[in-house]
């Protein structure tokens, strides 16, 4: 009798085993549809936006073509300032603690270094990389006025 009590309790267990896993399949099945209706709905929306956005990107683009001018000393103090963070703003501390003053130094020195930094030519003090990032970017217009303002200080 026990054997028989035993045999039933299995077989009805392993048959709430098997019915149960039917209904977390279906459960899977309308997860994955909703998410894929979710992705759709997204994807939809990200190329709404990119249509809308693109009319403001060309106006912004001819916006910045059209006020392009010469760069003055003004605005060669002002490329300057993201200099002075690592140089100091007279350019008299070793940048990092590493690299030379650059206070003092001619204008055809430092655009030389500037130019070779840019292409990534130079690695002085183990700097290049992070010289490289911080000229990217500029123009040659930039970068010599930015080396007449670095060779003023003294």
């Amino acid at each position: 009798m026990k054997k028989g009590v035993v045999l039933s309790l299995i077989a009805a267990s392993l048959m709430l085993v098997g019915c149960s896993g039917k209904k977390e399949e279906q459960k899977s099945e309308a997860v994955a549809h909703q998410t894929e209706q979710k992705a759709e709905t997204k994807k939809a929306e990200s190329v709404q936006q990119t249509q809308k956005s693109e009319p403001v990107k060309r106006d912004v683009a001819s916006a910045v073509h059209q006020e392009q001018a010469p760069q003055t000393s003004a605005s060669a103090q002002e490329l300057f300032n993201k200099c002075a963070s690592c140089h100091g703003p007279d350019g008299k501390r070793k940048a990092l603690g590493k690299s030379g003053i650059i206070a003092g130094m001619s204008k055809d020195e430092v655009l030389k270094k500037l130019k070779e930094y840019e292409a990534g030519t130079l690695n002085k003090y183990g700097m290049g990389p992070l010289m490289k990032a911080q000229v990217a970017g500029l123009s040659d217009k930039e970068l010599e006025a930015l080396a007449e303002y670095i060779a003023s200080m003294k």
